[in-house]
């Protein structure tokens, strides 16, 4: 049975290959979890690595509910399976929507979702190693060698609180260089708003990290404002294609302007004789 045409199928059609690709994500988002889960012991040690390494840590974690080491060998597995999946989503959302695009839109989304992916795992990893022990240290530095009695899934909540939401900000750059090739932005719009967007990014950062202190905040939007100014740089690479494509109009109305000077002198000498 051959597949439908995209362009002439209805709309509930189109709902019916969303609710299809939802399902197989899901489904393979499952089998991801399945296996994360049958190794969440070693899983969850390899999370627990910027607990344990803390200049301030207390060394273990402590236990409310009798229940709650099992759960947070649920949620390690899970939170692994979201980032370990993510690359399965953007798959299936160029499915969907590839049809609808055009072939030169096609040509920069195509990259689009690739780098999605790729950037994501990249946030996700450099939260890990650089912004989370940063953090950790720094919060527990307040603890003044009192008894600590911090679970397993406290932890893992503020942990993937920073490395999904550090994941998702390292999609700025990607956004910025489709949005100026498209032209719906340019570098010198981007520049011109820098400082509305330095306070947007700390408004942000103040959303999604955990406290209110400063210097938590300061490590989120740091990379963050790097990751703006690199998306300003990857939107001025399509800036000379842009340029090279006026030029030929300016050419174009330089030549008419000459051409109109002329028949106006001709004109007066015509008139003069």
């Amino acid at each position: 049975m051959s597949k439908p045409d995209p362009n002439q199928m209805t709309f509930f059609e189109h709902l019916e290959e969303l609710r299809g690709r939802l399902f197989k994500s899901i489904l393979l988002f499952l089998l991801v979890f399945a296996l994360c889960f049958a190794f969440a012991r070693e899983i969850f040690d390899v999370l627990a690595v910027p607990f344990y390494a803390a200049k301030n840590g207390p060394g273990s974690f402590g236990m409310i509910e009798i229940g709650e080491p099992f759960m947070a060998r649920i949620k390690a597995a899970a939170y692994v399976a979201v980032i370990l999946s993510s690359g399965i989503f953007f798959y299936h959302f160029w499915g969907f929507v590839a049809p609808g695009l055009s072939r030169k839109e096609k040509r920069v989304a195509i990259p689009f979702f690739f780098f999605m992916a790729f950037f994501f795992m990249a946030g996700c990893a450099f939260s890990f190693f650089q912004v989370v022990p940063n953090v950790i240290d720094f919060l527990l530095s307040w603890n003044d060698g009192g008894s600590s009695n911090i679970t397993r899934s406290a932890y893992l909540s503020t942990l993937f609180t920073f490395v999904l939401g550090m994941g998702t900000c390292f999609e700025i750059p990607i956004v910025i260089f489709v949005l100026g090739k498209l032209g719906i932005v340019s570098p010198r719009f981007l520049m011109a708003k820098f400082k509305y967007a330095i306070l947007i990014i700390f408004i942000i950062a103040a959303i999604i990290t955990p406290t209110p202190d400063v210097f938590t905040q300061t490590l989120f939007a740091g990379p963050m404002i790097v990751l703006y100014l690199l998306g300003v740089g990857a939107a001025w690479l399509v800036r000379p294609k842009e340029k090279e494509e006026e030029a030929p109009q300016d050419e174009d109305e330089d030549d008419d302007e000459e051409s109109i000077s002329a028949d106006e002198d001709s004109e007066s000498e015509a008139s003069a004789d």
